[in-house]
């Protein structure tokens, strides 16, 4: 663990410092007097995020007609709030995701749940609320699953520990995580997404994906990403080697309120917008796989 990195919380979970570009950029976007030349200029100072921005802009995701060639042009097409959202994913990715191995748990899988489960979140969300597009839908299913980054860091024998009882008991994660730390990992990531001050849409998303019902502005986004959750362990591979994961229709469309017909076209539509999805996927190229227990 890069020590550096973290600095303590009021537990036993050390939480990483908010990256300077990203800090630089809730400023810059929260302001009304930005320029999109002014984001720009923020974004072509990490030259990953740069890169990811400008990749993301110009893929299927976005359909965009006519290619952006600039940062200044991707800001203009994605907009200052998908910008902000853009760089707290790809500063999450950078910053958290861990370089080892735990056996029995893949990364990249991980990463194709987070991506599946965000594309689920927006279509769910938007037959939810009849609103299409919720941008915050997005990136809250894609960074719902981040207090499982910081675990693995901060705690890395405790997280192994957790995996192996996973495994054994069949039991949820987060069912683990509480009886081996008294917290879990949506608490955690709640923590983490209130210090780097993400909207309060986006925390109750990630602090209540598990409990809705204890979100008192946002419950229907925080259902809509538990509801896509589920969808997403029903539709990708696990990234918990040899736990199996069956959710029915029926369990998914009762959890967010809508019937098994409306689910059955919510896994199309999510199958169909994961296929835009590719640079975003790509993301998780490099993250290591799993290595079974011996």
């Amino acid at each position: 663990m890069e020590e550096s990195m973290f600095r303590r919380s009021g537990g036993k979970i050390d939480l990483p410092s908010v990256s300077p570009t990203l800090a630089h950029i809730i400023r810059i976007t929260n302001s009304p007097d930005a320029s999109a030349d002014q984001v720009a200029e923020v974004v072509m100072l990490d030259q990953s995020l740069a890169t990811k921005v400008l990749r993301i802009a110009n893929s299927a995701f976005y359909a965009r007609a006519v290619k952006a060639e600039t940062i200044t042009e991707a800001v203009v097409t994605l907009g200052f709030s998908s910008i902000r959202n853009l760089a707290a994913s790809a500063s999450v990715i950078d910053t958290l995701f861990p370089k080892q191995m735990f056996p029995g748990f893949d990364w990249q899988e991980m990463w194709n749940h987070s991506v599946t489960c965000a594309v689920g979140t927006e279509v769910i969300y938007s037959r939810m609320s009849r609103n299409y597009g919720a941008e915050a839908a997005f990136v809250a299913g894609l960074l719902h699953d981040v207090g499982k980054l910081i675990i693995a860091r901060a705690l890395p024998h405790r997280f192994r520990q957790i995996i192996m009882d996973c495994a054994e008991y069949e039991r949820p994660m987060a069912t683990e995580e509480h009886a081996a730390l008294s917290t879990n990992h949506a608490k955690i990531g709640g923590e983490l997404a209130k210090n780097w001050q993400f909207p309060d849409i986006l925390v109750d998303g990630i602090l209540y994906h598990h409990n809705p019902e204890d979100s008192s502005k946002h419950e229907s986004l925080a259902r809509a990403v538990g509801a896509a959750n589920m969808l997403a362990k029903r539709m990708s591979k696990s990234y918990l080697v040899g736990i199996s994961q069956d959710i029915s229709l029926e369990e998914i469309a009762e959890y967010c309120g809508l019937s098994v017909e409306e689910m059955d076209h919510i896994t199309a539509a999510t199958r169909r917008r994961l296929g835009q999805c590719g640079d975003i996927l790509s993301w998780g190229d490099a993250m290591p796989k799993a290595k079974r227990a011996a």
